[in-house]
């Protein structure tokens, strides 16, 4: 930190200061204040030079985080070959001063994340790579299929195969590893076969249409994963290129330590199988499954069949980019004919346009042992209605807390609804809303928060 003289000075002259003297403590502080301040310009000095080294640490890593975040979130809003690489602005904190040069550069793990794509400086990549120092990579390969140097197949393309070396060669110390291609990767697949990947916690591979991955896609006996220490998977594709039920059930049954899978379109072959068999995840927390337009009939329901996880706590349905009801409408008929698939769930998420009678009814008979219970902003009025019916109001009998997606929905509906489950000795004690803090200071939301708490002891929250 730098001192300046009149700095030190002015504190020193403050350390004298009586304890007992009050009159000229306000205006001695505004002199010595702007005395200050005048001093900074003096010196080209600025305030925010005085932030101690931790400080600026955490708002480095902070800084990074939130761009990562927002990365993410962006490249699973968009298509694939609308993808566009952001600044890194590790890069840029290097570049403000020396002093935050010297820091970002003491500092290892802020180099971590390793993003990969074509027609990349490969100098770029050795730069992190060394100034990570050997900890534990984030390594992130998106693959958009462009203008190739290769006039064979894009999988032969010389900037590809560099790339693949480059994950091949730091995989045995890569903490996260995502593989989002819009061309075949077999060769990197393959390549994963021979290599173990120890340290590995979570793989994301999302595979285009035209791979044959139920030949390529690295499950078999020798498995390149850590199959104590994987916890996190999520697999991306069509039925088409997707694996085959026996590798996924192989895949599965390894990976001892999952806890959260996400299943995201049709990866798995359900359609030109019969044999499927079963498998059971012990540990698995969270299930995320995501379809996509056009799924086949058989696919939502051999998920529920084949997959057992006696310790999932929250199950995530998001039916938002499926095409129509008809996609789902097998999954309904199973879960209302069926036994429950999960009965140790506990958070319900559901995320969809519309919802039909029949749906709720087999969710009900399917999940009535939930607590909690999410929906998007599409069907928040069809649920309350569906709870308000005179034949459903024992529906969910373990509900206590509702998240809503939104705030725009028919707060007279939730009046009702709450002051029926009050009724039958199934209250809800908690309701939150996505976007409520912003509207919570409006009259009209003041009004309808007072009206709930005249009703029914309920809590009025956001997320």
């Amino acid at each position: 930190m730098i001192l300046i003289p009149e700095y030190v000075a002015a504190t020193q002259e403050l350390a004298r200061l009586p304890g007992k003297t009050k009159r000229s403590l306000c205006h001695f502080m505004d002199t010595q204040a702007l005395r200050l301040n005048q001093a900074l310009v003096m010196y080209g000095v600025s305030y925010i030079s005085f932030i101690p080294n931790e400080l600026l640490e955490m708002i480095f890593v902070e800084t990074v985080k939130a761009t990562i975040r927002a990365d993410e979130e962006y490249s699973s809003s968009c298509a694939l070959t609308r993808l566009r690489l952001r600044s890194r602005p590790e890069l840029l904190l290097t570049s403000v001063s020396q002093r935050w040069r010297t820091v970002a550069l003491g500092m290892p793990l802020l180099w971590t994340e390793i993003r990969l794509f074509l027609r990349q400086n490969v100098d770029l990549v050795n730069l992190y790579l060394t100034r990570s120092q050997g900890q534990l990579l984030d390594m992130r390969f998106i693959g958009i299929h462009c203008d190739f140097h290769s006039q064979d197949l894009p999988e032969f393309d010389p900037d590809y195969l560099r790339i693949s070396h480059i994950i091949l060669s730091h995989v045995h110390v890569c903490r996260r590893l995502e593989v989002h291609g819009a061309f075949p990767f077999p060769k990197l697949l393959d390549g994963f076969k021979r290599i173990k990947a120890p340290m590995l916690e979570e793989l994301m591979v999302h595979y285009p249409l035209n791979i044959p991955n139920s030949r390529h896609l690295l499950f078999t006996e020798d498995l390149f994963l850590s199959a104590d220490r994987l916890r996190v998977l999520t697999l991306n594709g069509l039925w088409v290129s997707g694996l085959s039920p026996e590798n996924f059930s192989n895949l599965l049954s390894h990976l001892t330590s999952l806890t959260h899978l996400t299943l995201i379109g049709e990866p798995v072959d359900y359609v030109r199988s019969m044999d499927i068999p079963v498998v059971e995840i012990p540990l698995l927390q969270t299930m995320v499954l995501k379809p996509g337009p056009n799924i086949s009939r058989t696919y939502l329901p051999t998920v529920f069949r084949t997959i057992r996880a006696p310790a999932l706590r929250e199950l995530v349905l998001d039916f938002h980019t499926a095409t129509s009801s008809r996609d789902i409408q097998s999954l309904v008929d199973k879960l209302k004919r069926g036994a429950p698939p999960f009965p140790s769930v506990r958070l319900l998420t559901l995320c969809s346009r519309s919802m039909a009678y029949d749906g709720w009814h087999a969710l009900a008979h399917a999940f009535s042992g939930i607590t909690t219970l999410s929906v998007s902003k599409c069907i928040m009025n069809q649920l309350m209605g569906f709870l308000s019916c005179a034949g459903r109001r024992d529906a969910f009998p373990n509900l206590r807390t509702l998240l809503f997606d939104d705030v725009q929905f028919e707060w007279s509906l939730l009046i009702q609804l709450l002051q029926i489950r009050e009724a039958a000795g199934m209250p809800v004690r908690e309701v939150k809303m996505r976007g409520f803090k912003k509207h919570a200071q409006s009259e009209l939301v003041g009004k309808l928060v007072a009206s709930l708490a005249t009703y029914t002891p309920v809590v009025i929250g956001w997320t």
